[in-house]
């Protein structure tokens, strides 16, 4: 998951782990916390690269839809 725009290792972090708590409770969450950290500094690293629109994939969009972009 990219996240735009970019954000520091702490954001990346407190994303994560806020969604894990909701996702799987709080005693979950903590026990997830240094797989949750190693992401976010992951997840902070490839935020900040400068990828052009046409190299980026696509997420969350039916492209096979959209005649504009089928070739």
């Amino acid at each position: 998951m990219r996240l735009k725009p970019p954000v520091s290792p702490e954001e990346a972090y407190r994303y994560l782990s806020q969604n894990a708590v909701l996702v799987w409770g709080a005693a979950a969450a903590a026990a997830m916390d240094a797989q949750l950290t190693s992401i976010a500094q992951a997840m902070a690293v490839v935020s900040g690269l400068d990828i052009p629109d046409p190299v980026e994939p696509l997420f969350g969009e039916d492209i096979g839809q959209d005649a504009e972009r089928v070739p």
